[in-house]
């Protein structure tokens, strides 16, 4: 037998025909992997433009500490007495729920076999606030009402704000309430321990802030443009050279002059 036929190349024919099936083959793989993805797709996300009928035990709940659970349900259209199926506009409910005093932001998203999971992120308060009655206020200046639950709040009082504070569900409006929460959240950061000591932040003077101590309401006096400075070097003295047993008989700790705290007692 002659081995060399076996070492023919193949017709041009036969290698075309070969490459448009592999080329057939890839484009096959290709959609079918796309009509994979795009069909998982489909059932893990909801797509928030449609509007889906559930019912009250459907519908999951996350996040919500100072938003009640049951208004998140009436905006879904849940009725107290009423435990039969609703429609639920996914993209009205985002928009509605967006609205709330204490929302930051808001996932719908669907699981199945027929779950709606709606997953809320509330502004995290910081301090109180007084402006057309008590208020709470965020970190970013957020302000927002005292929220009608039994929730026990451990924060400083905002006070001696001359400004107009602005409106609720909205960012004050008033410069030194920035300036108090930079305070707030400096102390927080840098000297935990004083800063849960704090009851007040009188920003009432022109040039300086008068921080209250919870403990015998000592004063704690610094400039309001040097505030960084101060506060640091009294957290080096207060872990260093000051008794904290004497925090009772303390009237006030002033900072307000250059390399020197001046500390008065009580009469």
């Amino acid at each position: 037998m002659d081995m060399r036929n076996y070492n023919r190349p193949l017709p041009k024919s036969a290698v075309k025909q070969q490459s448009r099936r592999k080329y057939f083959t890839i484009i096959f793989i290709l959609a079918f992997v796309f009509f994979m993805f795009y069909t998982i797709g489909k059932l893990l996300k909801l797509n928030l433009n449609d509007t889906s009928t559930y019912y009250r035990e459907n519908v999951e709940i996350n996040g919500n500490k100072l938003v009640p659970a049951k208004t998140i349900l009436q905006i879904c259209g849940f009725d107290n007495n009423n435990d039969t199926a609703v429609e639920i506009d996914m993209n009205q409910v985002s928009r509605k729920i967006m609205e709330l005093d204490f929302i930051k932001g808001v996932s719908i998203t669907f699981r199945p076999p027929r779950i709606l999971n709606i997953t809320v992120e509330e502004r995290q308060p910081v301090a109180f606030v007084y402006g057309r009655g008590l208020n709470l206020i965020d970190a970013q200046g957020y302000l927002m009402p005292v929220p009608n639950k039994n929730i026990s709040w451990d924060f400083p009082l905002i006070s001696g704000i001359k400004e107009n504070l602005g409106n609720l569900g909205e960012p004050s409006k008033a410069k030194d309430i920035y300036l108090a929460l930079e305070i707030v959240n400096y102390l927080e950061t840098e000297h935990p321990l004083l800063a849960g000591l704090i009851s007040k932040i009188n920003m009432s003077a022109e040039k300086y802030v008068e921080i209250f101590l919870v403990h015998g309401g000592a004063k704690i006096r610094t400039n309001k443009d040097t505030f960084y400075k101060e506060l640091y070097i009294l957290k080096t003295y207060l872990a260093n050279y000051y008794d904290w047993y004497q925090l009772k008989k303390t009237e006030y700790i002033d900072l307000r002059f250059a390399d020197q705290i001046i500390v008065k007692t009580k009469a």
